[in-house]
C-alpha cells in the first residue's frame, strides 16, 4: 500500500511538472504561432504579417468553393483546435468558424472593421480593411511573441506599402467617377465603388440576389430602362454566380453598348490580393478612357 501511494505521488509530481514546463513553453517560447484562416485572402495577410515565425493555413484556397456553404470536416476542426489563431471574416459571411472551438478568434467585420451583422460583408473590397488588418495583426502577434513583436511590426509596414499601387488606382479612377450610378448583379464590389465614388443605384435588385431570393420584375424593368436608356456608367457582374436574370442582363448590355465590369467574390487562382484587386480597379479605369 506504501508503494502504490509512493508511485502515484511520483506520477501526480511527474504530471505538475510536465504541466508547468508546457506552461513555461507557451508563455516564454512562442518561436511558431499557428494560425488559420477561412479564406485565402486573408491568409495571405496574416502570413505576410507573420512572416517566418509561424505558419499560415487557409480553409478555403478554391475559387469554386463558397464561402456561405461551406461545412467543415473533422480535419479542419482538428487544424483549428490545434491553432494559435482562427481568422474569419464574420457578419454572417462565414458563421460556420464560429462554431469551431479550440483557438482564440478574430471576426474581421466585428473585432477589426467594427461591423455588425446585417453590413455588406464583402469587407475585402473596403480600401480600409486589409491595411487595418495587418495592423492589427502585428499587434496581435506581438503580444503572442513579445520577442518578435517589432519584426510584425516591420512585416505589417512592408505588407501596407505593397497596396500604395491600389490606393493610387482608387484615386485615379475617382477623379472622373462623378457620383455617377451603376447597377450590380449583387452587392459584392459596393465598398470597392464607394471608395471610387461611384453609386450603386439597383439596392433592391442585388440585395435579392444575395439573399437568395428572386428580384421583382418591377426591379428588373428599371435595371433594363437603366441600360437601354444609358442611365449608368457600367453593370458590375459577379461571374462565380449568375442567373438567367443576369446573363439577359449582361447580354442587353452588350446590345447596347454599356461597359461590363467582371468580378469574382472569391480570390482567382495564381493570384495575389493586389493583383485580384487591380485587374478588376483596372476595367474601371479602361471604361473611363473610352
Amino acid at each position: 500500500m506504501k508503494k502504490a501511494s509512493y508511485f502515484l505521488a511520483i506520477l501526480i509530481l511527474s504530471l505538475f511538472l510536465t504541466s508547468c514546463s508546457n506552461s513555461s513553453k507557451n508563455t516564454s517560447q512562442k518561436d511558431s504561432i499557428k494560425v488559420v484562416t477561412t479564406t485565402d485572402f486573408y491568409g495571405e495577410v496574416a502570413r505576410a504579417v507573420l512572416g517566418s515565425h509561424g505558419q499560415v493555413t487557409s480553409i478555403i484556397n478554391n475559387p469554386n468553393i463558397d464561402p456561405h456553404d461551406y461545412e467543415p470536416t473533422t480535419k479542419t476542426a482538428k487544424e483549428v483546435s490545434k491553432a494559435d489563431l482562427l481568422i474569419y471574416n464574420g457578419i454572417g459571411y462565414d458563421s460556420w468558424a464560429k462554431k469551431l472551438g479550440g483557438s482564440k478568434k478574430i471576426a474581421v467585420g466585428e473585432d477589426i472593421m467594427k461591423k455588425k451583422d446585417g453590413d455588406n460583408e464583402h469587407l475585402w473590397y473596403n480600401s480600409k480593411t486589409i491595411p487595418k488588418m495587418a495592423d492589427y495583426l502585428a499587434t496581435y502577434y506581438g503580444k503572442l511573441d513579445p520577442a518578435h513583436k517589432q519584426s510584425y511590426r516591420k512585416n505589417a509596414r512592408k505588407y501596407i506599402a505593397s497596396l500604395d499601387g491600389l490606393t493610387k488606382l482608387t484615386a485615379q479612377i475617382k477623379q472622373n467617377s462623378g457620383n455617377k450610378p451603376v447597377d450590380v448583379s449583387e452587392p459584392v464590389f459596393d465598398y470597392a465603388l464607394a471608395d471610387m465614388g461611384y453609386r450603386v443605384n439597383n439596392n433592391h435588385f442585388a440585395d435579392s440576389v444575395e439573399k437568395g431570393t428572386d428580384p421583382s420584375p418591377s426591379d428588373i424593368r428599371k435595371m433594363q430602362t437603366d441600360i437601354t436608356q444609358h442611365k449608368i456608367a457600367f453593370f458590375v457582374r459577379n461571374t462565380q454566380a449568375e442567373d438567367k436574370v443576369v446573363t439577359n442582363l449582361v447580354a442587353l448590355c452588350k446590345k447596347n453598348n454599356v461597359p461590363v465590369v467582371n468580378i469574382t467574390e472569391t480570390l482567382p487562382a495564381h493570384k495575389n490580393y493586389f493583383n485580384w484587386m487591380k485587374s478588376q480597379y483596372q476595367q474601371v479605369l479602361n471604361i473611363q478612357k473610352r
